[in-house]
Formats: structure tokens, C-alpha cells, sequence
């Protein structure tokens, strides 16, 4: 089961299983938002490639609008997951 919630000042909070069964979902309630976006991921138990293309989308969107997307309360699975993919030198993970 994946959960999305937008929540003031564009911050987004993400639990369960972020796959390619929720990326559309995801996406969809992504590219609805406009400025900085902080996704706070402290409910992420699982994330696939799916989900890193749903993560990379927002970040090319927002970033090449000037503004910055930053993730946050990574756990440490999730987080070895963009490590091991490189994107923990681009992507702004807190």
C-alpha cells in the first residue's frame, strides 16, 4: 500500500511502497505542485526503479524551474537505494 500527502508550503510526506503499481498515482499528485518541494520519506519502505523515475521527473521539473527538491527522513534501505544508484551526489537528501 503506498500513501501520497501534499501538505503546506510544498511539503509532500510518502509511505509504504512507492513501485511501478503507485508511480502513475504519484506523479499525478507531483506535477501538481509549483516551487520547492520537500518529501519527507520517513514512512518509505520501499522504493523501485519506478519510484526513482517518479523522483527524478519531480526533480528535473522543479530544479529547472529554479527551485530545489529535497528528501528527507530517508530510512536507511531506502536511502541505500539512491546511494547505490548515485543520486545521493544529486539529489538533495537530508
Amino acid at each position: 500500500m503506498f500513501d501520497i500527502r501534499v501538505e503546506a508550503g510544498g511539503q509532500v510526506k510518502v509511505s509504504g511502497r512507492l513501485d511501478a503499481a503507485e508511480s502513475e498515482h504519484a506523479i499525478q499528485v507531483l506535477r501538481g505542485l509549483s516551487g520547492p518541494v520537500t518529501v519527507d520519506c520517513g514512512g518509505l519502505d520501499y522504493i523501485s526503479s519506478a519510484g526513482i523515475a517518479v523522483i527524478m521527473d519531480t526533480y528535473k521539473r522543479v530544479t529547472g524551474a529554479g527551485h530545489a527538491l529535497r528528501l528527507v527522513n530517508l530510512t536507511p534501505r531506502v536511502k541505500n537505494v539512491f546511494t547505490y544508484a548515485g543520486l545521493d551526489q544529486l539529489l538533495g537528501i537530508e
